[in-house]
């Protein structure tokens, strides 16, 4: 089994359950901002598609280029969602082992890869906590978990 494997498995569910998330805010509440500096769900979700989308192609080896994270639309922001956590998934199954250790500089620091790689997942679960929490402040108690 790849290093990786374990965090692989968790961006695959991190990145669809934040979008299954996103379908518990009603649809009138999803630039809906607790505080005028907080962010809104759409703003959380968006956030976290585009920081996994930018960190694909530092798990290959390239350098860090952030991409634009200025939330489009909730579908959109879903999809980028699902696929940048596929992509990312694939991505850490493929790096060769031997290149766990090399270090990469980033914008906060330099870092073992095998250590940023987690980064992105940690990232996107961060993100989806604050969209639960949102979700809590407009009345929707419940746990909403995407099993399948």
């Amino acid at each position: 089994m790849h290093p990786m494997e374990g965090v692989a498995r968790l961006a695959e569910w991190a990145g669809p359950d934040l979008a299954y998330n996103l379908d518990f805010i009603p649809e009138d509440r999803l630039n809906w901002k607790p505080a005028p500096e907080s962010k809104s769900a759409l703003e959380c979700a968006a956030e976290a598609a585009f920081l996994m989308k930018s960190m694909i192609p530092v798990l290959a080896g390239a350098a860090w280029t952030r991409s634009e994270h200025a939330p489009p639309s909730k579908a959109e922001v879903q999809e980028t969602l699902r696929t940048a956590a596929k992509d990312y998934a694939a991505g850490l199954r493929a790096i060769p082992v031997e290149r766990l250790g090399e270090v990469v500089s980033m914008p906060f620091g330099d870092m073992p890869l095998g250590q940023l790689a987690g980064f992105a997942v940690v990232d996107v679960i961060h993100h989806r906590g604050q969209v639960c929490y949102l979700q809590t402040l407009l009345g929707d108690t419940d746990n909403h978990f995407l099993t399948a």
